[in-house]
């Protein structure tokens, strides 16, 4: 109603509110779905790269998904799953593993060094693009 050349509006936000909570929770869902997805992809490639002369450190390849609500990450490495022992030396693969990792000098017949590292180069020019895919079948944009 105008009074003295002023207008007063009233504004239900009740509905945008609503739809802008469902839209966080799509959001939230889509982008716990592309860090697995993230770590996942990851972890393959880094695997068709470990060395596997006993197939000890495949063996430990693990990965976990961290974080609640909007905050995720994704924790990859080898040394996990009970930290298999080597049947040819008697070591955990969490007591070599960063040496095998590191040694850009040592021959494996399959396999090769920085095979995690280099996966996790490779993949971060690809995050973006799949953090949008994931997140416009979420959302529905």
């Amino acid at each position: 109603m105008a009074r003295g050349g002023r207008a007063s509006f009233k504004i239900d936000y009740t509905k945008f509110e609503k739809n802008l909570q469902v839209m966080m929770r799509r959001v939230e869902r889509g982008t716990k779905k592309a860090t697995i997805a993230a770590a996942e992809e990851i972890m393959a490639d880094s695997l068709s790269q470990v060395p596997r002369a006993t197939n000890t450190l495949a063996n430990s390849a693990y990965y976990k998904i961290i974080g609640k609500s909007k905050n995720f990450s994704a924790e990859l490495g080898y040394g996990g799953n009970k930290d298999p022992v080597n049947p040819k030396t008697g070591r955990h693969a969490s007591e070599y593993m960063v040496a095998v990792h590191e040694n850009l000098d040592a021959h494996h017949p399959i396999g090769n060094a920085k095979f995690l590292e280099r996966p996790v180069a490779s993949y971060q020019l690809k995050f973006g693009a799949k953090i949008a895919d994931i997140l416009k079948n979420e959302v529905g944009w």
